[in-house]
């Protein structure tokens, strides 16, 4: 049964906006947890820098880098998934979501490798 409270909120609209909005609160976490060294226009210079810019011996600490702030990134979709979907039952807003996230993940991919 849905929750009463967040019927409105299941909408597919809704599910692909937060969906959207959820990485980039994930990226400033990372930021927070791995990159507080270093500013934050740093941490997404080292980010986005091409790979192919840097030498051999750095390219695997770039890759590696980016994946895990990438991962971070997507964490907090897994959460907003598990509440949507099994305990609240917003069954649109999760297929908003799902595929917000699957095609960011097909982007992630495409980014790393």
């Amino acid at each position: 049964m849905k929750n009463k409270r967040f019927k409105k909120l299941d909408t597919f609209k809704h599910g692909a906006l937060m969906g959207l909005t959820f990485p980039i609160i994930g990226f400033f976490i990372s930021f927070l947890v791995k990159g507080s060294e270093m500013s934050l226009e740093t941490y997404w210079q080292v980010f986005t820098q091409s790979s192919d810019l840097v030498s051999d011996l750095t390219r695997d600490i770039y890759a590696d880098s980016r994946q895990s702030t990438l991962v971070f990134c997507l964490l907090p979709n897994l959460l907003l998934f598990y509440f949507s979907f099994f305990q609240y039952k917003l069954d649109q807003f999760s297929k908003g979501l799902v595929g917000t996230t699957l095609i960011l993940a097909a982007l992630t991919f495409i980014f790393i490798y």
